[in-house]
């Protein structure tokens, strides 16, 4: 499926100084081909957190703006607003009845004339009847009351800060290269594991020449589980590629996980019935919640292994730079390790 948003509308009108809406249109998210709803890679950061590294400069745009507005009519009334912080504020919510709609929550956090403010932004994605709500953080109860999955983001983003303060839950940062959009996702329900795949713009699941893979698998309460699955895939590759199984080498990190950071490189020289060669970089770090495996691939032209491995210094040196910005950051305590959180 060739990536593209989907142009939405926002038809919530303002209704009060707490709160504030505009008509769109409004850049969406890209539903991909099995029907999941993934975020669309930022082109270009306005903002700092979340919503720069996962929302377009259009929409990063107009809730800036809906901001400004609402700390312009506030009492004392501000028009120095400057963003100094973006979280995803809950998981996003996806209903299917009576038909698709998709709910994510946001937190914003500002400086408006000294003072720290922080507004909800809620997106509601639904062909031809989509929103966009901006509301002070602690004066949303009213549309919380009209609004049923906007009330359950909200408990839900209770229950993630309590999950975040107790050391529980990890971020992903994860920088994707320039004009990157997703290709699948899947979410296989809480504690079960989900993932997600990203091409370069123009190129689909299928067809592709560049592949971004990010799981997170549900953690074994057993030592030795990123090496056991890094394992696992290069003993799976040579038999499918008939080369020699590779080393995996241990990273050191002090970045707040729980376990190992593991990383191998994976080598096929020509994919069976095709005619094209993979390499792979994959990264493994065991995090308090999740395995997160982070795979950066590229498809080359087949060869020998010799051969393949002189020809892609370049793509190889490319995902190592790549991985090497890939980390775990503790929310609780640590913001600035994560400045592309990965969204979930």
């Amino acid at each position: 499926m060739k990536a593209g948003a989907l142009s939405v509308l926002l038809l919530m009108a303002a209704s009060g100084p707490s709160m504030a809406a505009d008509r769109g249109p409004l850049p969406g998210e890209i539903v991909t081909a099995i029907g999941q709803v993934a975020a669309v890679p930022a082109d270009r950061r306005k903002v700092p957190g979340f919503a720069g590294a996962w929302r377009t400069a259009a929409s990063q745009d107009k809730v800036l703006e809906r901001i400004q507005a609402l700390a312009a009519r506030a009492k004392p009334a501000c028009t120095e607003v400057r963003v100094t912080d973006t979280v995803q504020a809950a998981p996003d919510l996806i209903e299917t009845r009576p038909s698709r709609v998709h709910h994510s929550l946001e937190r914003w956090t500002v400086q408006a004339c000294g003072a720290r403010r922080q507004y909800d932004v809620w997106y509601r994605y639904e062909r031809d009847a989509s929103r966009l709500v901006v509301a002070e953080s602690d004066a949303a109860d009213f549309q919380a009351e009209l609004d049923p999955p906007y009330r359950r983001l909200r408990e839900l983003a209770v229950e993630r800060r309590t999950e975040e303060a107790t050391g529980g839950v990890r971020w992903l940062n994860l920088p994707l290269p320039p004009d990157t959009v997703p290709a699948s996702s899947g979410n296989a329900g809480k504690g079960r594991g989900w993932s997600a795949d990203f091409v370069p713009l123009g190129e689909n699941i299928r067809e592709w020449t560049q592949l971004v893979s990010v799981q997170g698998l549900p953690r074994s309460k057993s030592a030795g589980q990123a090496l056991a699955l890094l394992e696992g895939m290069q003993t799976a590759r040579a038999k499918r590629c008939g080369v020699a199984a590779g080393p995996v080498e241990s990273l050191r990190w002090s970045d707040g996980q729980s376990g190992e950071t593991l990383q191998t490189l994976l080598i096929c020289p020509q994919v069976p019935d095709t005619n094209f060669a993979e390499l792979a970089v994959v990264k493994a770090i065991e995090g308090p919640d999740y395995l997160y495996v982070i795979q950066r691939t590229w498809r080359l032209p087949a060869a020998d292994a010799d051969t393949l491995r002189a020809n892609s210094r370049g793509p190889q040196a490319a995902a190592e730079a790549f991985l090497a910005d890939v980390r775990l950051c503790n929310p609780a305590g640590d913001t600035s390790g994560c400045p592309a959180p990965f969204p979930r």
